[in-house]
């Protein structure tokens, strides 16, 4: 597993990539602020929110095959959440789009309301990641304000969980390879308790590789990109569309949608 399979398309040249990583970073926490704020009947809202990321996904040339595949491998976590809102919540509604109209429960509208805003914000998500070096957005949280251990943090977990993976899956493959028979949960548990302490004790090893070559490097707890982040006209102006999208949306189509 390498981190291509998550950013492979950042490193692309359009207008949307060149655009300065603090800009498309604050639009993003502020999209996703409005988005999750939004009441759970406002259904055809977020219809509309999704018109925004969705254009800029087109218009930065990232397949929507990779977008939507990224996005159903992590639904399944929030499938378990929002199919358990009908369960608990029964209370009747009416629900009409247009000349249509129908009842659910208040626990459904809940539901779809919840699987919608993860599409919408994943949609948003996606677009900022697959648009941004990693490297470039660990310069904009930097130059933010966020404090320097955790932007270190998220620099390794980043660029080392795909190791920690890799070695898992060749612990995994080598104990396929050799295993013959069910030797019962006993024994079972007691060789995955065995492998977990291997992993263990690898992962401690190679920090310490890292570690000593970051100082032989001079490392000094400072994130570098070769990217000159500079606030231009061009991150203006998207930032003046986003903003008025945004809130041109909440303020004035929001009501009527109501």
């Amino acid at each position: 597993m390498h981190h291509a399979h998550i950013d492979k398309f950042a490193y692309q040249d359009s207008p949307v990539h060149r655009l300065d990583s603090r800009v498309k970073l604050v639009v993003v926490l502020v999209f996703t602020a409005v988005v999750v704020s939004l009441p759970r009947t406002s259904l055809s809202i977020l219809a509309c929110y999704a018109v925004g990321p969705f254009a800029i996904l087109v218009w930065a040339g990232i397949p929507l095959r990779f977008t939507f595949k990224q996005i159903l491998l992590v639904s399944p976590f929030v499938l378990v959440l929002a199919l358990s809102c009908p369960l608990y919540d029964r209370t009747p509604a009416a629900v009409a789009f247009g000349p249509f109209s129908w009842r659910l429960t208040l626990g459904w509208m809940r539901c779809f309301a919840i699987l919608a805003k993860f599409i919408v914000t994943m949609l948003a998500l996606i677009a900022l990641v697959s648009t941004t070096r990693f490297s470039d957005l660990l310069a904009g949280l930097q130059k933010l304000g966020l404090p320097r251990v955790l932007v270190i943090q998220l620099g390794f977990l980043y660029r080392y969980i795909f190791v920690l993976i890799d070695r898992a899956q060749h612990i995994l493959r080598a104990r396929a390879g050799r295993k013959l028979r069910n030797l019962g949960l006993k024994a079972e548990l007691k060789i995955a308790g065995a492998m977990l302490g291997s992993l263990f004790i690898r992962s401690i090893d190679t920090a310490e590789h890292i570690d000593t070559a970051m100082q032989a490097r001079g490392f000094d707890g400072k994130w570098r990109t070769l990217a000159k982040l500079r606030i231009r006209t061009a991150d203006c102006v998207f930032a003046s569309a986003a903003a008025a999208f945004i809130f041109t949306l909440y303020f004035f189509l929001k009501p009527l949608l109501q």
